[in-house]
């Protein structure tokens, strides 16, 4: 009889759990505390302990290990138990392989670690190689999609290199994650000119400590640096100017020059 994984379904991402408020009415201070008020009704109390709750259990769950048979509803469950599974390992996922049907649909799945595969470079000075972390490792799982349902069909577990602790495959890639919350805040505090530090330092904080955090200062960087550009568009001369302007008060020996035309637009 085939195995049905009863670890399925992916941990909750609610956002706005019992550790981050419910509504902010001002975006943080230059000291990591709010400059508005927070909405915390007393009648949410026993929601929001609920949801911690059931978030510590879900951290602390123990994946098992996979084996052939096991079954999943979608590729999306598949991939999210594979990616608890590796976490609680120590190593980092990838999608190594994947073939569709005519229609686009995907029918089968390779996952394995991400130091699977071997370097190929592509750039033209072969006698400078560039450092690489693929090992041609051959952990991995293999799933076909049949009868409307994801199966496990082979798996190897073995890997050729060492792992590290579940308490630092968090940065690894595949494991980052930068949740709603924290991109909601990171560009609210970015608009009132608060420096990325401090910025981060806040988050940091409110998580209760490094080691709570899915992710580094370094994907915050990224994160806000793609939020900088989306808010160019349009008159994107008039947001840059504005974002110069805000340099210019934090810090007396910055100088600028742009040129826009009639629109405010760059040239």
């Amino acid at each position: 009889m085939p195995y049905f994984s009863t670890t399925s379904t992916p941990p909750s991402t609610n956002t706005e759990d019992s550790s981050h408020p419910k509504q902010m009415d001002g975006p943080l201070s230059s000291t990591g505390e709010d400059m508005g008020s927070f909405e915390n009704p007393a009648s949410n109390a026993e929601t929001e302990a609920d949801d911690t709750i059931q978030q510590e259990s879900d951290n602390d769950r123990v994946e098992e290990e996979p084996k052939p048979g096991m079954k999943f509803a979608t590729d999306h469950e598949l991939m999210a138990y594979y990616m608890r599974y590796a976490k609680q390992q120590g190593f980092g996922v990838i999608t190594q392989r994947t073939k569709r049907e005519a229609n686009g649909r995907v029918k089968y799945l390779t996952i394995g670690c991400a130091r699977g595969g071997k370097y190929h470079p592509s750039h033209s000075n072969i006698s400078r190689p560039r450092p690489t972390i693929k090992t041609d490792c051959k952990a991995r799982i293999n799933a076909h999609l049949v009868e409307g349902s994801w199966v496990v069909t082979t798996v190897e577990i073995g890997h050729n290199h060492s792992t590290v602790s579940p308490q630092k495959s968090r940065f690894f890639r595949s494991h980052k994650c930068l949740d709603e919350y924290s991109q909601r805040m990171l560009d609210l505090n970015d608009r009132a000119g608060i420096r990325m530090n401090k910025n981060f330092g806040a988050l940091v904080v409110d998580a209760g400590g490094f080691e709570n955090l899915q992710f580094q200062e370094k994907d915050c960087r990224n994160f806000i640096d793609k939020a900088r550009q989306l808010r160019l568009g349009k008159g994107g001369g008039e947001a840059l100017t504005e974002y110069f302007k805000r340099m210019r008060l934090q810090n007396d020996g910055f100088v600028y020059v742009i040129d826009v035309d009639e629109e405010l637009r760059l040239r």
